[in-house]
């Protein structure tokens, strides 16, 4: 009688991990909305054999608040829809053509809440789905070359052990798997225009050699290496990719 109950349960875990994927993908993780353009667009996609139910809204990425935002000078064309079995539909994000900063550039949140088409029988569980993808409104004629923000951001190690990093562009950085001499420091970090972050280092260590990764517009990934020296800022220089999996596993040095 055990066994039939763990079995049991083990099927129910197993169908709940399989709905909890989600039958909706959008195009992209990451959308860059060009302030040259009114709109930009993805694409939302219904993997799955039955009809769902979409509803997809925009916030403000600095707030922490996942509700929509009534006062962002953006629309969501359309914010509910019907997807039918294996159908595609284009979102589309129309600007207002103001209201946003023209310095820098801004963080919005889209969300996209799938309802699954209720099921038939009582034995059946439907469970509503949220994503959440980052999208970066550019304004024009910002300086610089966004494909270059990693190599700008400014690296240095005071005298006490701590590193600081600071972003002088006017882009966002997005940085995975931070390491030091190998020893991850940190998994993710998305870094504002403007912005700085520190980390105490438990042992402070001179000339030791950084690296990460920082992703680009379309979600691709480029390693960086620089020696750090105490209390000197500096910049890292992008690595061939198997020269940077080697340093990262090896430990050694840029």
């Amino acid at each position: 009688m055990i066994r039939v109950r763990r079995s049991a349960a083990v099927i129910a875990l197993w169908i709940w991990l399989t709905a909890a994927q989600g039958a909706v993908s959008l195009s992209g993780t990451r959308l860059v909305f060009d302030g040259r353009f009114v709109e930009a667009s993805l694409e939302a996609r219904n993997r799955d054999d039955r009809e769902v139910l979409l509803q997809v809204w925009l916030t403000d990425g600095r707030q922490g608040d996942d509700s929509p935002d009534a006062a962002l000078p953006f629309v969501v064309t359309p914010h509910l829809l019907r997807l039918p079995a294996r159908g595609r539909e284009q979102l589309r994000l129309l600007y207002q053509g103001q209201g946003m900063p023209t310095e820098r550039e801004s963080l919005l949140h889209l969300y996209a809440l799938e309802i699954p088409r209720r099921a038939e029988g009582a034995q059946q569980l439907n469970i509503a789905l949220r994503q959440r993808i980052n999208v970066f409104y550019r304004p024009k004629d910002l300086p610089g070359d966004p494909a270059l923000a990693p190599q700008a951001l400014q690296w240095q190690q005071d005298t006490d052990g701590v590193l600081q990093l600071r972003n002088p562009t006017p882009f966002h950085a997005t940085l995975q798997d931070i390491r030091i001499d190998g020893v991850q420091l940190r998994d993710y970090l998305l870094l504002a225009p403007g912005a700085a972050h520190d980390w105490p280092l438990p042992d402070a260590q001179v000339a030791a050699t950084l690296s990460f990764q920082a992703l680009n517009d379309y979600g691709g990934q480029l390693g960086y290496c620089v020696r750090l020296a105490r209390s000197a800022v500096v910049t890292a220089q992008p690595m061939p990719q198997d020269s940077f999996q080697t340093l990262q596993h090896n430990k050694e040095q840029c």
